[in-house]
């Protein structure tokens, strides 16, 4: 082939490769993780936790949206970022006290105000001993029910220990001096109630609430004996927060109940979450524990 034509041809296939659309690396797309919370005690604080995952652009924020019915507007939360992409907030106890559902969802942004949202959820709420109610499950976002407008000013701040479920501390690794600084602050005993909720595959959900304690060492070690009756749990903060497990065999089945807590000016707040595997089925556990120093 004449030289002129190799030069055709370099042209040719230039113009080829200049026309194809130009190669990116996918990038992650900005999303919640977040286990659903779906029963909550009647006169108790409500709290949430979610992980941001990031996609192209940092996490701005996430905030927490919920109402008491349907046809009424949503009220607004602003989470805290306790570190390692993960978020906390809550609803107050005074907001529970004569309602038997909540509907909430969670929104995420990022600096580039791209938002990622859950779908709506549905929280049963309940008195303690009292057996499930029916409620008409909520429909996801795209369905028939528009979501209502935010209410002018009506931005809820939880006061108290419930809004600083996880300021101050990250809930990353440890070793920083703001980690052991938290460490020390929270050093102590603390008193309180725990109340814990128990629904066995098939059935209705039974609740019941006891006193208990949690100690904390100058080390950040958390242990009590009285979370779960007959179990002595043990475990570490991380910044704030910390998690304890407890590993659960009875008659009925068996499970693992995890007790998400929060240390903040000299009380403790925290959830319950689990599952319990029967030969029926998985059940789940849930509740809430609080407690002062």
């Amino acid at each position: 082939m004449k030289l002129k034509h190799y030069r055709l041809l370099g042209v040719v296939l230039a113009t080829w490769f200049a026309s194809l659309p130009a190669f990116s690396a996918p990038t992650e797309t900005l999303r919640i993780v977040h286990s659903p919370v779906t029963l909550a005690v009647r006169g108790q604080d409500v709290l949430f936790r979610a992980q941001v995952v990031p996609g192209a652009q940092p996490v701005k924020n996430a905030t927490l949206y919920y109402a008491v019915s349907r046809d009424a507007a949503p009220y607004k939360v602003a989470m805290q970022d306790s570190g390692a992409g993960w978020f906390t907030g809550s609803i107050s106890a005074n907001m529970t006290a004569d309602l038997k559902q909540i509907l909430y969802y969670i929104e995420a942004r990022d600096s580039g105000d791209t938002t990622a949202e859950t779908p709506w959820y549905t929280i049963v709420v309940k008195g303690v001993g009292a057996e499930n109610s029916t409620t008409n499950p909520v429909p996801e976002k795209g369905s028939s029910w528009t979501k209502p407008a935010l209410i002018a000013g009506g931005v809820v701040l939880v006061g108290g220990a419930a809004l600083a479920l996880a300021g101050g501390g990250g809930g990353g690794g440890g070793g920083s001096s703001s980690t052991d600084g938290a460490t020390n602050n929270a050093a102590g005993t603390y008193s309180g109630t725990v109340t814990t909720c128990v629904q066995p595959p098939g059935s209705g959900s039974t609740c019941s609430s006891h006193a208990m304690t949690i100690f904390i060492d100058g080390n950040g070690i958390v242990s009590s004996d009285a979370l779960y009756e007959g179990k002595h749990l043990q475990g570490k903060l991380s910044g704030n927060n910390f998690l304890l497990v407890a590993s659960v065999t009875a008659t009925n089945g068996t499970g693992d109940i995890q007790f998400l807590g929060t240390v903040v000016n000299n009380s403790i707040a925290g959830s319950i979450q689990g599952t319990l595997t029967t030969t029926s089925g998985t059940g789940t556990y849930s509740g809430n524990f609080s407690a002062v120093k």
